[in-house]
C-alpha cells in the first residue's frame, strides 16, 4: 500500500509553480519582528554582562 502512495506522489504534478509562490507581507513582518527581538535580547545581554564584570562587595581582585 505504501509503495502505491509513494508512486502517486512521485508522478503527480506539483501543486505550485514558481510563478504562484511569492514572499508576502506576513513573511516580512515575521523577519522584522525577529530582528527587533534580537536587538532587545542583545541589548539586555550587554547590560547583564557589564553587571557581571563588576566585583562583588568586599571582594578582592
Amino acid at each position: 500500500m505504501n509503495v502505491y502512495a509513494i508512486a502517486s506522489f512521485v508522478t503527480a504534478e506539483p501543486a505550485f509553480t514558481d510563478d504562484d509562490v511569492k514572499p508576502g507581507w506576513l513573511a516580512l513582518g515575521i523577519v522584522v519582528a525577529l530582528c527587533v527581538a534580537t536587538y532587545f535580547l542583545a541589548r539586555s545581554f550587554l547590560r547583564h554582562s557589564k553587571k557581571a564584570q563588576q566585583p562583588w562587595e568586599h571582594e578582592d581582585r
